[in-house]
């Protein structure tokens, strides 16, 4: 179990509003944490290449990919990642933002497993827990993943890798080669909700009830958030005004047996009991396979 938070701002956003947003993304973080406190990263995406600035501790790291700036630190979010000088200022002025807080449910406690994750053309997050062919010693399922979504080169490929997986998904994650693109996918069981707020970007995380709270901390006027249905990917696309739908594809998800004795736990932390009802309501069907590594 992990959490997914960020948001995909129109290139013309309030900039009054971009100061209430950067704070919002910073409580979201720390909202995020009861998903996971093994490691938290954050990664921005600015409109030229910056330069990496010095590690804030050893358990810190900063890379530089491209356009996009990711710093992961291990242990909490709000051990190392709000006391960065200059992360408010970056999360003001990028136009997209990947959060991630993690539980390593596969892959050693390091680093190098920490989300936001560079693997070739992806940046990305991911929530869930997968059933993964080929994992080196010591890695994660996402690192594979992620993998498999960097060599599906069209929306179509993209589904059916998403529909070739066993386990539990959400995913946000982006292409360094299309930047202001990005993509959310929900397979079978774990949860991801968006909403809009009053100057257009979209937002996205794990639980409904983050948004709900940072919107009212920050006066975001979020729209109330909708829980993506499994089997569900979208790709959404910024302009000068607007951050708007590029594809909606549907497909049918598979998870496992013992899966669905995860959803009734951790998976719901922290939900509403509104919010798990009308989960509950919306369930999408979706294979259940008794698929096992090795």
């Amino acid at each position: 179990m992990c959490g997914l938070f960020g948001t995909i701002r129109p290139h013309c956003y309030d900039h009054g509003l971009s100061r209430a947003a950067a704070a919002a993304l910073l409580d979201l973080g720390c909202l995020a944490e009861e998903r996971g406190t093994d490691s938290a990263g954050i990664a921005t995406l600015h409109s030229r290449t910056l330069t990496a600035g010095p590690p804030a501790d050893l358990a810190a790291r900063e890379q530089i990919v491209g356009r996009w700036r990711i710093r992961s630190a291990l242990g909490a979010f709000t051990d190392h990642l709000p006391s960065n000088p200059r992360l408010r200022s970056n999360l003001r002025t990028a136009r997209v933002v990947l959060g991630h807080t993690r539980w390593a449910t596969q892959g050693a406690r390091t680093l190098g497993n920490a989300s936001p994750m560079p693997v070739g053309d992806i940046v990305g997050t991911h929530n869930g827990d997968i059933t993964a062919p080929v994992i080196r010693t010591g890695s994660t399922d996402s690192a594979w993943l992620f993998g498999q979504l960097d060599r599906a080169g069209s929306i179509k490929a993209t589904a059916s890798a998403l529909t070739g997986l066993r386990g539990r998904a959400a995913l946000a994650w982006t292409r360094r080669s299309r930047p202001g693109l990005v993509y959310l996918a929900r397979t079978a069981l774990s949860p991801l909700a968006t909403a809009i707020d009053r100057g257009g970007a979209l937002w996205w995380a794990s639980n409904p009830q983050w948004l709900r709270e940072i919107s009212n901390w920050h006066d975001l006027e979020l729209s109330d958030p909708v829980q993506m249905r499994e089997g569900t990917l979208i790709a959404v696309n910024s302009d000068r005004d607007e951050v708007g739908l590029v594809t909606h594809r549907r497909f049918i998800p598979t998870s496992r047996p013992r899966d669905e004795r995860i959803a009734h736990t951790a998976a719901w932390r922290g939900f509403t009991i509104t919010d798990r009802r009308h989960e509950l309501a919306h369930r999408s069907h979706h294979v259940h396979s008794a698929y096992r590594a090795g």
